[in-house]
């Protein structure tokens, strides 16, 4: 089994960017909404299999999550859980894979990569940075439009029936190892919100099939079915290079 990395493992391989391990309030965020918890947690005494925090059905099984397109909120068991350390409803929170790597990736820049091989449904890395409001993030777009600058604002939309949560991340100048992810329009990994302690989700990479050795690690920057984004084409060309390409980055019209 692949084995997690502390956050301390890593840093960043640009000047002007700082490491956070977990993502921090931005222009525009209530810092006490940031920080409010969602949940008592559960009363589990060993491992959770059904309960608060499972919401009935395991979220993760041997590890690797289940079901990467649900519809359903992840919640994680977190610190006001009474249930053991080793609870299998506990993964995301133990940190990124030992085996990432940063390196030039083919004409894109730099690009995230493993050392190993990452099997189907396996946590990879969060894409941490600024959590940021609406407002404050099509004002950063607009900028990095101008300028004709590198855009890593993501704007992710869970649908829950007629609600919609809209959680908003730059890692531009604050953010870990997830930065580096590239866009693929035949991405081998997904975008998906965890919440472990807080009400802002975590933006979770998994694995969506196994990722060789030497391969890059990518997503879709217009997210999946469970971090659901509008599918809109920017004045950006694509470089991902596969079959399946659109010619062009996918954006959030925010």
């Amino acid at each position: 089994m692949e084995a997690t990395a502390s956050n301390d493992d890593y840093e960043h391989v640009l000047a002007g960017v700082m490491y956070v391990v977990n993502n921090i309030p931005g222009p525009g965020v209530d810092v006490v909404d940031f920080e409010s918890e969602y949940s008592t947690g559960c009363s589990c005494t060993a491992e959770c299999h059904s309960c608060s925090c499972t919401r009935g059905s395991a979220n993760y099984s041997d590890a690797r999550i289940i079901d990467e397109n649900s519809s359903v909120p992840i919640y994680e068991c977190n610190g006001n859980c009474t249930c053991q350390s080793y609870c299998g409803n506990r993964l995301v929170q133990n940190g990124p894979l030992n085996c990432l790597v940063v390196r030039e990736a083919a004409g894109k820049g730099l690009g995230l990569f493993t050392t190993g091989t990452i099997q189907k449904g396996r946590f990879i890395c969060e894409y941490a940075g600024e959590v940021i409001s609406l407002h404050e993030a099509r004002r950063r777009i607009e900028t990095n439009r101008r300028h004709n600058a590198m855009n890593y604002v993501l704007v992710v939309r869970e649908h829950y029936g007629n609600r919609v949560a809209v959680t908003c991340i730059d890692p531009e100048r604050f953010g870990n190892i997830g930065r580096y992810a590239n866009h693929s329009c035949d991405p081998n990994s997904s975008l998906v919100p965890v919440r472990v302690e807080g009400i802002v989700p975590r933006l979770c990479l998994f694995a969506s099939r196994e990722i060789k050795n030497g391969e890059e690690v990518t997503f879709n920057y217009a997210g999946g079915l469970a971090a659901d984004s509008v599918h809109c084409l920017s004045d950006t060309p694509c470089l991902c290079g596969s079959n399946s390409c659109f010619g062009y980055l996918p954006y959030d019209p925010v």
